[in-house]
Formats: structure tokens, sequence, C-alpha cells
């Protein structure tokens, strides 16, 4: 593989890229779409030396056993070749690939190492979806008081798909392709310094993503997106259970959160659940912003895009999303097990995320690699108030099979290692973790704070 001394920013024009500023998509930039760059703003052909391919869209035909609606995803690609394994013995022909979490971590534990495999570029999109993308282009615009508060313009489709600064790329992320009713079960476990696995807990989740309702043209309300997690184990997390509403207008519609604790028997707001305050239903091991990567305002950061780059990230995953996945093997001391992780070769952009002057947070500065094709964050670096990189967090990505509207790259399987603790976080790794979609909308009766309480245990 090349290195990537030689990556440069695409797509970008250089004021741009020095200054973070915001202009509109012109009609000129927006005939890009459908043209050299894929409706939702990838490019479509395949990089100089071919070890990225260019984009295909069509639909992967599931591997045979497949059972639809079990939750689970046969890897269609389990028998290719390996293309080679980076460590810390040849990590420096590879640096500039590789993000400096994960560059890290190879360098602070010497069993991790990354296996590379070919690439693929197979992120699906309904073609309503793609249509919206396009349409979003010239109109979707930031707004709010505080650059990146708040977008309108946007609907059922990539808002920004022409970036011109790093609160588009974000919000592109937040607003990516997710089918209306998703459900899964997540469990959560920490390993800690000494390789023991602590259990932190296991819930039930429904998902309503507004924002891409296929029936609907626009959002009835500031809130795109509506999770309700129910408690089901340990005991003590038993009927313990959360609701979350994000908002596309934090300025004048903040993030809503409620939650019902069985000692209390009712259901309060809880406002502190953002930022980065511990997240109590994860055991406190990452805070309210690192839930699914990244999560909420970003008010207390300036988002600067420094580009796109070539990188090897994790990709295709799907051996996490088989019937065959093993919490026991994935869940070894210090990283999760190298050898049930796929890397690829992909595009990705760059933000740089810097804390504000007065503002507070336990981060000075978080780097995001954002897929271009799914708009997925894959990989984060997280900075102390000293400078000194001691968070990273990864997304282990692959497609979830199913019809045309239900099909799509789902992020659901993620973690944050702690490298001043030597423990890390890891989300949905058990093997009873699934995940299922649909494209119509749930009952939206269920997202209410009445409806709330009638789920605890009493």
């Amino acid at each position: 593989m090349n290195s990537m001394k030689n990556a440069v920013a695409i797509g970008l024009s250089a004021w741009a890229l020095a200054t973070g500023a915001c202009a509109a998509v012109t009609a000129d930039e927006a005939r890009q779409l459908g043209a050299s760059l894929t409706p939702f703003g990838a490019e479509k052909a395949a990089n100089a030396d071919g070890s990225i391919p260019a984009y295909n869209g069509a639909p992967i035909a599931p591997p045979a056993g497949y059972k639809p609606g079990s939750g689970h995803y046969p890897d269609p690609y389990a028998n290719e070749k390996l293309l080679v394994t980076i460590d810390a013995r040849n990590l420096a022909q590879y640096r500039d690939e590789v993000p400096a979490g994960v560059a890290a971590m190879l360098q602070q534990y010497p069993s991790f190492h990354l296996n590379v495999y070919p690439s693929h570029r197979n992120s699906p999109y309904p073609q309503w979806v793609l249509d919206n993308s396009i349409r979003n282009a010239t109109k979707a615009e930031l707004t709010g008081q505080i650059t990146g508060d708040a977008v309108k313009g946007a609907y059922g489709g990539i808002p920004f798909p022409i970036p011109k600064n790093g609160y588009e790329v974000i919000w592109n992320f937040l607003l990516r392709y997710t089918p209306a009713d998703v459900d899964n079960r997540q469990s959560s476990f920490l390993s800690d310094a000494s390789g023991r696995k602590v259990f932190l807990g296991d819930f039930d989740c429904l998902f309503a993503n507004t924002y891409y309702d296929p029936k609907a043209t626009g959002l009835a309300d500031p809130y795109y997106f509506k999770q309700l997690c129910i408690g089901k184990a340990p005991v003590s997390a038993v009927g313990y259970n959360i609701m979350l509403t994000f908002s596309t207008d934090y300025a004048n519609a903040d993030q809503l959160t409620w939650v019902y604790t069985p000692g209390q028997r009712r259901v309060r707001t809880a406002p502190e659940f953002s930022y980065d305050t511990p997240a109590a239903n994860f055991g406190g091991a990452l805070t309210y912003d690192e839930v699914n990567i990244y999560s909420g305002r970003m008010d207390r950061f300036d988002m600067k895009l420094v580009g796109k780059k070539e990188m090897l990230i994790p990709y295709d995953n799907f051996a996490l999303f088989s019937a065959g996945f093993s919490t026991d093997k994935f869940l070894t001391p210090k990283h999760p097990n190298p050898d049930m992780l796929r890397w690829e070769k992909h595009r990705v952009w760059v933000v740089e995320a810097t804390l504000k002057a007065g503002k507070r947070h336990a981060l000075s500065r978080r780097t995001f690699y954002v897929d271009e094709d799914s708009w997925q964050i894959v990989a984060t670096d997280g900075y102390d108030q000293a400078g000194k990189l001691y968070r990273v967090g990864l997304d282990f990505p692959s497609v979830i099979y199913g019809p045309d509207q239900a099909s799509y790259t789902v992020g659901q399987r993620y973690l944050f290692a702690d490298l001043t603790k030597g423990e890390y976080f890891a989300s949905s790794a058990d093997d009873h973790s699934l995940s299922t979609a649909n494209a119509k909308l749930p009952d939206l009766g269920m997202f209410t704070s009445s409806r709330l309480a009638a789920t605890g245990i009493r």
C-alpha cells in the first residue's frame, strides 16, 4: 500500500479549508452530484492506484444461511485474502494512513494489529434518499446564533453532500441515512486494566428516525431522532429506562431526556445527560456525547474541516454481526481481538474539534474521521486538557441486509479505549446484541414520558 504523505483535500476550495467559512452550494457545484460525485457526496471514481474501488451501490447478495429478521448478518467477504497485517513493527510504513489514536494503540499494545483486506463500497441508499440529498445540496443551511447549532432546509437525505465546513460534516453524520424504525439489543462491557470483563448493562432499544420517514416531506417539529431504551440486565438495571430526543435546532429546542428509575418510581427529566457527563446507563465508562461515537450539540467546539484523506479504517465488520460472534473471543485484555476485526482503505473527511475559549469539557480537542460513503464516524481521537492523546473511539460498521428501504450501513458496535487507564468500553459486544430495521415509522406514541412511565417496574 502507498504512503499517504501525498494525500490532499478533495473537493474543497482553499479558502474553505483555511477558514472553515460557510457558503451555500451553487447550482454549478450541485451538478457534480450524480456525475463525478454520488448523490450523497462521495467521489464515484476509484483512487489512483485502485486500492479504493469506484462506488458500487448494488445491493449485497446475502450469503447462504442468512435468515431475514434474525438480526444476524453473515459475512459475504469471509473468504477474501488478507492483504497485510500492520503492527508496531511496520507502523512507520503506513503511519500517514492510520488515525492517530489507532497508531497509539499499536504502539502501546504489542498484541494489537490491523488486518487489512480489499476495500468495498456498498453503502446502500433508497432512491428517494438519493433524490432528497441532491435537493438538500442547494437548500440546506446552518442556522442558529452559534455556528452549527441548527440546520434547516433539509429532509430525508444527506443535508450537506458537498460540505463546506466541519459542522456540516458532523451534521451529515448525525443525519446519516438510518431507516425510520430500528430495533436493537445493546449489551455493554468494560475491559479493565487487569483484563477483567465487567458487564455494564443490557438494554432493548427502539429508535424512531422521523427525518427519514418515507411518507413525509419534512419534520413536524425540530426533533429528528427519538430513542427509547429499556433496562434488562443486570438486576440493578432492570426497569431503568431512558428516552432521548435529539434536535435539529438546539438553540430553540434543546435535547430532551427522560429517565424512569425503579427506586423513585417516577419519570424525571435529565438535562444533565449531555456533553461530558459520564453515562450512568453505561456505568460511567464513557460520556453522553460519546454514545454512538458522537451525539448531541456542537456548541462547545470549533469544528474545522481539515479535508479528505485516504485512510485505513474499520469497515465491513460482518463478523461482529454474524451468528457465530463470541463475546469471550472479542473482549480480549487491553483491546478487542484484532483477528475479529476487518480494516479497509477508504476516503474519509477529517474534522478537528477544538474546545472554545471559556467552554468546559473533559476533552480539549477531538479529531473525527468520517467515511465518505456512509457518513459514519469510524474513528475519533480525544485529547486531555494538557493536549495528550488518551481517548480512542472506533466504530465497526457493516451493512444490514434487507429490502431496499431498510438496508443501510449500521454502526451499532463501537468502543472507546482509555490509553491512560489501559481499559476500554465496548458497546453491543454480546452475542445477542441484534439489530433489525424497517422503513415504516414506529408508533410515536411510544416516545412520550407517560409511555415511559408505563414501561417501568413498580
